[in-house]
């Protein structure tokens, strides 16, 4: 899949760099992790043109992504 001629373009508009070919973007962006409830946290992603994105996405699955990052990390480093 790559990004359509209106998505690159909100895209970069929003501050993000976009590959050549189309199939990725980046952004330096903040990340603000917040619980929202007992069961969800919030990820809010101020990108540089002052927008901002929400997510909701289930406390397990932020953990087991922390969790697994750091352990893929920790192994390449020994």
């Amino acid at each position: 899949m790559k990004f359509d001629e209106q998505e690159r373009t909100a895209l970069t508009d929003a501050g993000f760099s976009v590959a050549d070919n189309s199939k990725a973007a980046y952004v330096e962006a903040v990340v603000v992790i917040a619980p929202y409830d007992a069961e969800t946290y919030w990820l809010t992603f101020a990108l540089p043109n002052d927008a901002k994105i929400v997510c909701v996405v289930p406390r397990d699955q932020i953990a087991d992504a922390i969790t697994d990052n750091h352990a893929a990390r920790r192994n390449q480093l020994q």
